[in-house]
Formats: C-alpha cells, sequence, structure tokens
C-alpha cells in the first residue's frame, strides 16, 4: 500500500515537472518569435538610417565640386610654352620651349612672367631688364597690351630691338594673338621717330633667331578723294615678311590712313581686322562689330569704304573678290549696300 502511495506521487510530480518545463519552452519560443521581426525591423530601420546620413544634396556636391575647380585654378597648371630671349651679344631672339606654371588661365602674363625670370637654357639671356614689373595686362581682339613699369625703357639701340621682339614673338606664339602693343607706365611706347610704335606684328626670325629680311614690295592702296565721290590711288611700300598675310597687310596699311595730300582715310575708328585668307580668287575679310557701329554713314561714303578695300586687295595676284563678315557671320546689308555675297572690284569709282 505504501509503495502504490509512493509510486503515485512520484508520477505526479514528473508530470508537474514535465508540464512546466513544457511551458517554458513554448513560452521562450513564442517570444523568440514576437522578437525577431522587431529585430529585423530595428536593422532594416538602422540600414536605412545610415544610408540616409551619408546621403548629400545635389547642390551641396556642385558647391563642392566649384570648391574643388576654384582651388585647382588658383593652383594653376603647367602648360607648353614658345619664349624668346637672347644671346650674349644681343644678335638673335633664340626660343625656349619649356613648361609653365598658369594661374586662372592667364597665358599671357604666365609668358611675360617668365620672360621676366628668365631662360633655363644655357648660352640663353633674358631680353628684358632687370626689375622690369609687369603693371597691366589685357587682350584687345587679337592684340595683347602689356603695361611695363619704368625698368622697361632703361635700354637703347639694339638691346631695346630685341627686348622688343622677344616679348612680341613670346606673345604672339599664343593662340590668338597676332598683334603686341607695349606700353610703360599706362602710355605707349614711342620709337625713335617720337611716334608710338602702336601695335606690333611678329619679328621675323629664322631657326637660330636670327633677323630675317623681309622682302620689298610696292602697294596700290585706295583712299578717299578730295571731292568724296571716288577712290584715289596711293602706292606705299612695305616690307612684306616670312609668313605674313599680304591681304592683312594691305587691311592694315588702309587703317592707317593716306600719305598724300587731299587723299581721306575711309576705314571706320575702331575697326579691328579678325582674320583674312583667300581661296579660289575670294578673300574672306572678317572684321569687328566697329566696321559698322562706327561708320559716318552716307551712301558716297559707304561706297567709298568697301571699294577702298575691295581695290585694295583685287590688286593682290589671284584675289577677285572681297566676302565681307562682321564677328564670323555675313551680313544681309552694310548700311544700304547689298554685302551677303562677295564684290567685285569697281573700277569705275576709281579717279581718273
Amino acid at each position: 500500500m505504501k509503495n502504490r502511495l509512493f509510486s503515485l506521487l512520484l508520477i505526479i510530480c514528473l508530470g508537474m515537472v514535465l508540464m512546466f518545463t513544457g511551458c517554458s519552452a513554448l513560452k521562450s519560443k513564442l517570444f523568440s518569435k514576437e522578437e525577431q521581426p522587431q529585430k529585423q525591423e530595428q536593422q532594416q530601420k538602422s540600414k536605412i538610417d545610415s544610408k540616409k546620413e551619408i546621403e548629400v544634396p545635389a547642390e551641396e556636391v556642385d558647391k563642392e565640386d566649384d570648391k574643388r575647380e576654384e582651388a585647382s585654378n588658383q593652383q594653376g597648371k603647367k602648360i607648353m610654352l614658345t619664349l624668346y630671349f637672347t644671346n650674349a651679344d644681343h644678335s638673335a631672339i633664340p626660343s625656349e620651349k619649356r613648361e609653365v606654371l598658369v594661374k586662372d588661365g592667364a597665358v599671357m602674363r604666365a609668358a611675360v612672367e617668365a620672360l621676366i625670370e628668365g631662360p633655363k637654357t644655357k648660352g640663353l639671356v633674358k631680353a628684358i631688364p632687370e626689375g622690369t614689373k609687369i603693371l597691366g595686362m589685357k587682350r584687345d581682339g587679337t592684340t595683347a597690351v602689356v603695361d611695363f613699369s619704368k625698368e622697361y625703357s632703361t635700354l637703347s639701340g639694339t638691346a631695346e630691338i630685341v627686348q622688343r621682339g622677344s616679348i612680341v614673338n613670346t606673345l604672339t606664339s599664343v593662340n590668338g594673338i597676332e598683334k603686341v602693343r607695349i606700353l610703360v607706365q599706362g602710355k605707349e611706347l614711342i620709337g625713335p621717330s617720337g611716334k608710338p610704335f602702336g601695335d606690333m606684328s611678329r619679328f621675323a626670325v629664322d631657326s637660330k633667331g636670327k633677323p630675317v629680311q623681309g622682302e620689298k614690295k610696292t602697294l596700290t592702296l585706295y583712299f578717299g578723294n578730295s571731292n568724296a565721290d571716288a577712290v584715289a590711288a596711293e602706292k606705299r611700300e612695305v616690307t612684306v615678311n616670312k609668313g605674313d598675310s599680304l591681304e592683312k597687310i594691305v587691311f592694315e596699311e588702309l587703317k592707317k590712313g593716306p600719305k598724300q595730300a587731299g587723299h581721306h582715310p575711309v576705314i571706320p575708328t575702331g575697326t579691328v581686322l579678325l582674320s583674312a585668307a583667300t581661296k579660289d580668287g575670294v578673300c574672306t575679310l572678317n572684321l569687328s562689330q566697329q566696321f559698322v557701329d562706327n561708320h559716318k554713314g552716307g551712301s558716297a561714303g559707304e561706297s567709298m569704304t568697301v571699294y577702298s578695300i575691295v581695290d585694295s586687295l583685287t590688286e593682290i595676284p589671284g584675289v577677285k573678290k572681297v566676302q565681307f563678315l562682321i564677328n564670323g557671320k555675313k551680313l544681309s546689308v552694310y548700311l544700304h549696300m547689298s554685302f551677303d555675297a562677295p564684290i567685285e572690284r569697281n573700277e569705275e569709282i576709281i579717279q581718273k
């Protein structure tokens, strides 16, 4: 009897232990299932938050790019330039090619600063006097304008010529520059004749920097006559160096105006020749807007301006017509006359 009672109590105790263990396991399993989505949700949210933290607005990116670009411009970049110096006896202006640091895109300034600094090549010396400083620099169409301090004027004779050649040939090696105007303390450089040198073309030199004698040519130029009803011929001797464009020389001589009494200038003030080239008998003359804006007007004046140019250029062998462009574009009319097609020589307007 006692044994049966003991066995029954043992069975009841084991049953209660098993029931308690099973409930705990079930509860643990249930809680685990409930917590798992919460953990996944928290992990996903954490990932989203981390993505949000590294996202940068587009405008902020642009600002950072601009800052980097500005910093790059300030630091500059090196480009290859052709610089002209001189030799010990100032008999030539040989060139030196080297990389020069250019800041903020100021190629012309960098080139002249390199001339002031001096050459790296053995046997070359700088042509610009010690202490010379750049007071200002700008671009006027295809002309580079550079203003030097008073130290520039300390040289004379051959040394001064070489100095000018060094500057002019260096700057006309820069893309888009055809002429150079030199100022000293804001005033144009004066030549031996007492007149300003004005806009100077490239000095003709050989491969060793020695001056090359140009060919003498006699041009026939046409200007307004005293009655302002025709164009009058004027002979002028010029020097044409190797590589010079005769079309450009003719136009620049017309710009200078007549030398004979009774003849009058015909090119509007401020007109800049942007380019000139002849192909298949047609000389394409590209001029600045001043050619239109600064003309004094009148049908007779208009005809003299146009035909002084056309008749002067058609004196060049191979040029039959002239096509005018203004800032690279054709105009339908100049002031009154048709201007969109090549214009032929007009013999009737020439004073007999």
